[in-house]
């Protein structure tokens, strides 16, 4: 008698877990992997140092593209992060795709940004500045996106970023590296996220606020496509559980 009672819990409990595959995602929070597509992703920069504005070192090396992933959980049409995205920035290819940071002896690199600052800053006279902003990776920490509505309390920080620079006047004043890690802020982007459930396309706007003397601004889109596992393996799990369930009450059985 118990041994049928565990068997029909067995087969009942099976049933339940392929069930579970079927169901509608807006009933339940499903984990979801977003692909970015860099062909339609990209960031500008803009802010600067010590009060001077940023300009580009060579014609387009202020604006990069992006790739890598987005993770997020899906419920009810709604993506919530929580951490775990890479949106990493490509290496720049606008003009000669190497950008100077001298007087550093580092010299020229690639990199995501060439940046330059020119102008009167108090103390030191007029000064250049050229940096190299490399090595970009954004996380999505916080806040969701919903179709329709401008993004909710998302917050981006860079889990992976480097900047190397150096000012002269016009001797070598200083020079260094200075890590980005941890640097970001909240997405305060007035435009609407587009989500049709397949296609997520995110507009970014981030201000890290003035820190080393120096500030960063982000203004662009992310666009990024669910990777969806292929039909035939979620047809495959759910076979192979109720294969298992199927053999377990058949065992069952036999013992009785």
């Amino acid at each position: 008698m118990n041994t049928k009672t565990s068997s029909l819990k067995l087969v009942a409990g099976g049933l339940a877990a392929a069930a579970l595959l079927c169901l509608p995602a807006s009933v339940r929070a499903t984990p979801v992997t977003l692909i970015i597509d860099s062909s339609q992703s990209s960031l500008t920069l803009s802010g600067g140092a010590f009060g001077l504005p940023y300009t580009a070192q060579q014609p387009g090396s202020l604006v990069d593209a992006f790739g890598g992933t987005i993770s997020a959980d899906l419920t009810g049409g709604v993506l919530t992060f929580t951490g775990g995205s890479a949106i990493s920035g490509n290496l720049n290819t606008a003009g000669t795709g190497l950008y100077s940071t001298a007087p550093n002896p580092i010299g020229t690199e690639a990199g995501n940004y060439g940046v330059r600052a020119f102008g009167p800053v108090t103390g030191y006279g007029v000064v250049t500045v050229l940096g190299v902003y490399k090595n970009l990776t954004f996380d999505i920490t916080a806040g969701a996106a919903t179709d329709s509505l401008a993004p909710v309390g998302m917050t981006l920080s860079l889990t992976a970023g480097t900047l190397d620079y150096g000012i002269a006047n016009p001797a070598p004043l200083t020079f260094g590296s200075s890590s980005l890690v941890g640097k970001g802020g909240v997405d305060t982007s007035a435009s609407l996220v587009s989500f049709d459930g397949t296609t997520l396309s995110l507009p970014v706007h981030i201000n890290t606020g003035l820190y080393s003397n120096r500030i960063e601004d982000w203004n662009g889109t992310i666009v990024a496509v669910v990777a969806v596992p292929e039909p035939s393996s979620l047809a495959l799990i759910g076979v192979g559980l109720l294969g298992l369930v199927g053999a377990q009450f058949h065992r069952s059985r036999r013992s009785v």
